[in-house]
């Protein structure tokens, strides 16, 4: 169900819609979860994984309480919280273990989501048999939803649009009208300036030509500039003063001549400027000349006082500054009457536009609404057709005039294709392959294609998109819709009561690399983490095939791991597209069976991220970068079926995020010195292998990690010590030594495969081999001739029998392959068997003694 239906139902049974807790509910606790991490990931008894669990279990009810209280009462929660997952898993309220031992299944809601813009029908076919009819009891629907914002969605653009006009007129436009104007009222004053000075200058002229003396020169100048005059009026003047400052000639105050300026503060200009002190300083400042602005009395009227622009000019052969200014209160008066006549405008063009946006929308709402009554139906067939299907767990497949026009995703999950390749006309082709089974499979489609079968149920052995071949058996039932004839098949799988029968579609494998090839390709040409963790989820059924069929074990860990490999690098991949990350190298790295590339099917994850030394100052947040990087990938692994790391090895934890140099240093403080505190870093650690990015900077951790315990050669008594910890389950007389595990005599079939992966690291780190699967391993040592072709093949030979052994019991034991379980029931092994694995363990313990007397000079 969608959220919007759960908050429907809730409303309806609880008068309350609850969207937040039931958004809350459908996500997962990965908000926040890189913060929560950082910041209590150090506090004893943190689990830092616990955030990651699903919400779709009864025991989340408190957490939901928690995070609710206040908002609604505890009831609310409660019934809102229930009725959810009762909605979701049939009537169930499903607990966290009913999860974790497969009983149900978490809702991958990307997947989905896809399946709600899935085609059922073509559009043809819909539009001739669905429109309309379901749009009567939509209407109302569809008018809430054009109400709830369609019509702004045309309108608002238009508003915008305006609006933005508007600001950028009264931001724009006005002001820089305004300087406009001012910048022409200082052009005049220049001009005028430049007039009254060439006066000036023609007396100074006679003065030093001798004509007239420079007192005479001057009384001539001042008295021409007073009578200068400008502006309609005629009341526009000049005054002099010196740059002391005093009054030489002011026309209209005449009372200020001679007299000293320099505390002269206008008594109704509110700033207090010293007008005749800020003119000498511009004067000084500014190449001999400036504007200000001020206050100052209206012409020869000392009662009215108005803005003045001023322009003054220093005659440097007498000292004098003259001046001349402007009344520009007429400025802001033309700006007023520009905005109004603006608005006015403004205010018509706007009644217009409300006009045509009114027109406009409801020509688009005509539209809307038929665009709606068409999608309704849409919406109807949909509804109709995907309760029909999805009510079961079995394939379906709804034909019409023999074209596939619809698939569920339970038959989608089956084989492996996708809706849109089931529906292609050649897909009976690849899905029948040609076998006696099929024979008749094929004659039976063929009748009910040409109409001379109305019902059938038959059987047939189909392929799926990794090659698995699955027997199945086949009912199709006659439908008729729109006029066209058609069937519904619905695809069951055939069970049986064991193991053999259930695989009994597989004929012998002789080249086994074609099943995970199948799945390989799948998930590298994936396009969304839904994809992938379908593909994933075929590699039990790959396990088991090869397994029953006799494939070797390490072609079936090859196997295993190629798969692992792509999904990592996939989810790596994925994840870089979603974010930014710096221009700095990195390398994220497998640890431990992950590098070795000796995982079951659902081993737990051992990464790391080390990335290139930074400035210190950026280490901070490029560690950021990475770390959210690591818990993109790492939460994509364990939704994939790959478990977090119970010790927390793994490169969301930013002790194993780090860089080449912090890497370095943290091995040999905290690892080689530190190493009777380590045992479980110190078998993971050794085993690394580059799966994306930089080889290089792998190289050098592993070299630095080499040249450290070459230097330590303590650490090889240690290390030989804790590989030697591993006690076999065999007793001194050579029985197999075992314990009742549920009534069954048991034992553990890991321990003896850990102890040679052991012994295979501790002789390869001595010999400075840098490999870190254990078989390549012994092959180095042969190769270095530390051990004889006769040990070797006998190590082999034992190493690759105890994995057969725990491949099959994980088969026997869980047919679903969801959970790894080691515990080796004796009684479901022959005699022969028994015997062969009382003889690997005495080897095993062989090669125990061997090595204690190789490094520590006496025997285990």
């Amino acid at each position: 169900m969608k959220i919007s239906q759960h908050a429907d139902k809730t409303e309806k049974l609880f008068g309350i819609r609850a969207e937040d807790i039931h958004k809350w509910i459908d996500g997962f606790f990965d908000l926040q979860s890189f913060d929560e991490f950082i910041a209590s990931g150090t506090t004893d008894g943190y689990d830092p994984y616990s955030h990651r669990k699903f919400r779709h279990c009864k025991e989340t009810l408190a957490d939901a309480i928690a995070e609710f209280e206040g908002k609604y009462t505890h009831e609310q929660i409660k019934s809102v919280f229930e009725c959810h997952l009762q909605d979701d898993y049939n009537g169930y309220l499903p607990c966290r273990e009913d999860f974790k031992n497969g009983t149900f299944t978490e809702r991958y809601h990307e997947a989905e989501e896809q399946l709600e813009n899935e085609r059922i029908l073509s559009e043809h076919e819909l539009s001739e048999y669905f429109k309309g009819k379901y749009y009567a009891g939509k209407k109302q629907q569809a008018q809430s939803y054009w109400l709830s914002g369609f019509h702004l969605k045309i309108a608002l653009p238009i508003l915008l649009s305006t609006a933005l006009f508007i600001i950028a007129i009264f931001v724009i436009v006005i002001p820089l009208s305004r300087q406009n104007l001012m910048e022409s009222r200082k052009v005049m004053l220049k001009e005028m300036v430049n007039t009254a000075q060439s006066l000036i200058m023609h007396q100074i002229a006679r003065a030093q030509a001798g004509e007239i003396s420079e007192q005479q020169a001057r009384e001539i100048a001042a008295a021409d500039i007073k009578a200068l005059h400008y502006g309609t009026a005629g009341k526009d003047y000049f005054w002099i003063t010196d740059t002391h400052p005093r009054m030489i000639m002011h026309p209209y105050l005449p009372e200020l001549n001679g007299h000293d300026l320099t505390d002269y503060v206008d008594s109704k200009d509110k700033s207090r400027k010293k007008l005749f002190v800020e003119f000498v300083k511009l004067t000084q400042n500014n190449q001999g000349e400036g504007y200000m602005e001020y206050l100052w009395q209206w012409q020869d009227n000392p009662d009215l006082h108005v803005p003045k622009l001023s322009f003054v000019r220093l005659i440097p052969q007498w000292g004098w500054i003259i001046g001349t200014g402007m009344y520009i209160h007429d400025v802001e008066q033309q700006i007023s009457a520009m905005t109004i006549n603006l608005m006015w405008t403004f205010l018509v063009i706007s009644v217009f536009l409300f006009v045509v946006v009114l027109y406009t929308i409801s020509q688009s709402r005509r539209i809307e609404n038929e665009r709606l009554q068409a999608q309704t139906g849409l919406i109807e067939a949909k509804e109709r057709y995907r309760a029909l299907v999805e009510a079961s767990s079995e394939g379906y497949i709804l034909m019409l005039e023999g074209k596939n026009i619809f698939s569920n995703l339970a038959l989608q999950r089956m084989l492996g294709y996708s809706e849109k390749e089931l529906a292609c006309d050649d897909i009976w082709q690849k899905l029948l392959p040609e076998n006696k089974v099929n024979l008749a499979a094929v004659e039976h489609l063929a009748e009910l294609n040409d109409g001379r079968r109305s019902s059938s149920e038959f059987e047939a052995r189909l392929q799926s998109k990794s090659g698995l071949l699955i027997d199945v058996i086949i009912k199709a039932a006659r439908i008729f819709l729109s006029e066209k004839d058609g069937h519904v098949l619905t695809i069951r799988r055939i069970t049986a009561e064991n193991l053999a029968s259930q695989i009994s579609g597989f004929d012998i494998i002789s080249n086994y690399d074609q099943l995970p090839a199948g799945i390989i390709e799948a998930i590298e040409s994936a396009q969304s983490q839904g994809h992938i963790i379908h593909s994933v989820s075929q590699v039990p059924a790959m396990v088991r095939s090869m397994t029953v069929n006799g494939v070797k074990s390490p072609a079936i860990r090859q196997a295993i791991c190629r798969i692992f490999d792509a999904v990592m690098v996939k989810f790596i991949i994925l994840a870089l597209q979603e974010m930014q990350t710096q221009d700095v190298d990195f390398a994220f790295v497998t640890l431990g069976s992950n590098a070795r590339q000796e995982m079951t099917m659902f081993s737990d994850q051992d990464n790391a991220i080390i990335f290139d030394n930074v400035d210190s100052r950026n280490l901070e947040q490029v560690r950021g970068i990475f770390l959210r990087l690591a818990d993109k990938v790492c939460t994509m692994l364990d939704k994939a079926g790959y478990p977090y790391c119970p010790g927390g090895i793994m490169a969301i934890n930013p002790h194993w995020c780090l860089t080449l140099d912090e890497w370095k240093a943290r091995f040999t403080s905290e690892t080689i010195m530190n190493f009777e505190k380590s045992t479980l870093e110190i078998n993971t650690i050794f085993d690394i292998r580059c799966i994306y990015g930089s080889q290089s900077l792998t190289d050098a951790a592993q070299a630095h990690m080499m040249a450290v315990i070459d230097d330590n050669p303590e650490f090889f008594i240690y290390l030989t010590r804790n590989a030697l910890n591993y006690d076999l389950p065999l007793s001194l007389l050579g029985q197999l030594r075992t314990e009742t595990i549920d009534g069954e005599e048991s034992l553990n079939i890991k321990d003896p495969i850990v102890a040679i992966v052991n012994i295979a690291r501790v002789y390869a780190l001595k010999n400075r081999i840098k490999t870190p699967g254990t078989i390549s391993r012994l092959s180095a040592l042969l190769e270095l001739g530390q051990m004889s072709q006769e040990q070797y093949d006998e190590t082999v030979q034992v190493f690759n029998h105890l994995w057969y052994l725990r491949f099959y019991n994980q088969i026997i034991c869980h047919s679903n392959l969801r959970r790894v379980n080691d515990e080796l029931i004796i009684s479901n092994l022959s005699e022969a068997q028994q015997e062969n694995l009382k003889e690997s363990l005495t080897r095993i313990s062989l090669l125990q003694t061997r090595l204690s007397y190789d490094i520590l000079g006496m025997a285990n």
